[in-house]
């Protein structure tokens, strides 16, 4: 019956996929911009570029015929040209059977058009279809319930960021900090549920990351914020201090979370398999487990690092600058947001396993 049941679950959500694609690939209708599709493509011979510190790259110019999907002039055909580049850096090459946003206007009495931007919903759903899919497949109702608390949490911070534009607080990192509490108690509360567990996750969570931002504030009034440049964030419109840190403790925020979880839910499970374990056994596996997890958790926050400066760090070295300056300009924020980050990891350790240890002495896991 259990083989069954996957079968068909598995079938219907192929089903709605194909759904949702022929839809979203269908949906130009909903929108109020016009919408072209490409129905030729005719690509020149690249040319060869090079600038000032020997970078080289490609250039293709496209004619493009497009074909109009929605509004008052569906139906209608146009022709532009379009230029891309090898490394795609600013621009894109297009391809037959794509849709794009068109800017469409009259010159000398004849329709021309130029492209705004590609039509990405298809793609954008169909991505949130797997993830969905995949979810329910492998975690049923808790991976749902793990994705309810992902979107609740989205629209949370969209919610504070608006009061931070509509309001200008002065001192808008401590708005950013409660959100950071509500983003951590409603995830356990929606995943974990509401119970002893859910607590000790909780204040381990909230101690942790308290503990880490103290020591990581002091340390940057200590040293006068000295290689720190703040002004590199991009387009910061407020006080560029003041975001770093509110980035700084969400992201954090997400590193302990991770590291205190699961500690705190493999000792009330081991809780629950040895009804007898003593606090000092507790609290020396708990310390296992944080001696476990610590190691791959701060290479994560490495990575994720590598990830967000790759990009500016390519282009700072590419246009003639020295490690040094590359490292301070386009690295050095998300270096000290990253060692913030393994400050608290290394923090919630002890404290999740005391917590735990201090909670679960003599009493039951349930």
């Amino acid at each position: 019956m259990s083989k069954k049941r996957t079968l068909i679950e598995v079938i219907v959500l192929l089903l709605s996929g194909l759904v949702l694609y022929f839809f979203t690939s269908h949906d130009a209708f909903l929108y109020k911009q016009d919408i072209g599709q490409v129905i030729k493509v005719a690509n020149a011979k690249p040319v060869q570029t090079e600038d000032a510190y020997e970078n080289k790259d490609e250039t293709t110019e496209q004619s493009l015929t497009l074909k109009i999907i929605n509004g008052s002039r569906k139906g209608q055909t146009i022709h532009l040209k379009n230029q891309f580049s090898k490394s795609g850096a600013y621009d894109q090459e297009y391809f037959k059977g794509q849709q794009v946003f068109l800017k469409l206007h009259h010159d000398g009495g004849k329709l021309t058009a130029v492209i705004s931007h590609y039509k990405r919903d298809t793609y954008l759903i169909m991505m949130l279809w797997l993830v969905v899919g995949l979810l329910y497949l492998t975690m049923h109702t808790k991976g749902l319930r793990a994705l309810l608390s992902v979107a609740i949490n989205f629209v949370i911070f969209l919610i504070f960021v608006q009061m931070d534009v509509d309001f200008d607080f002065t001192n808008f990192f401590w708005l950013f900090a409660i959100s950071a509490v509500l983003f951590t108690g409603l995830s356990l509360i929606l995943v974990i549920g509401w119970n002893k567990q859910t607590l000790v996750s909780f204040l381990s969570i909230i101690i942790g990351t308290t503990m880490a931002m103290a020591i990581g504030i002091g340390i940057l009034n200590l040293t006068g914020n000295n290689g720190i440049h703040y002004e590199a964030l991009d387009y910061a419109t407020q006080q560029p201090e003041q975001l770093f840190l509110s980035a700084t403790v969400i992201g954090l925020l997400g590193a302990v979370l991770d590291a205190s979880t699961d500690i705190v839910s493999t000792l009330f499970e081991l809780k629950r398999t040895q009804p007898k374990i003593s606090a000092k056994q507790l609290f020396k596996s708990g310390q296992g487990v944080g001696h476990a997890i610590m190691g791959p958790l701060i290479n994560v926050l490495l990575m994720i690092f590598f990830a967000e400066t790759f990009a500016i760090a390519v282009l700072y070295f590419r246009t003639g600058n020295t490690y040094g300056y590359t490292f301070a300009w386009a690295m050095g924020l998300g270096v000290a947001q990253a060692l913030i980050s393994g400050i608290g990891i290394t923090l919630v350790i002890p404290t999740a396993s005391f917590l735990c240890s201090r909670f679960l002495s003599g009493r039951r896991a349930d």
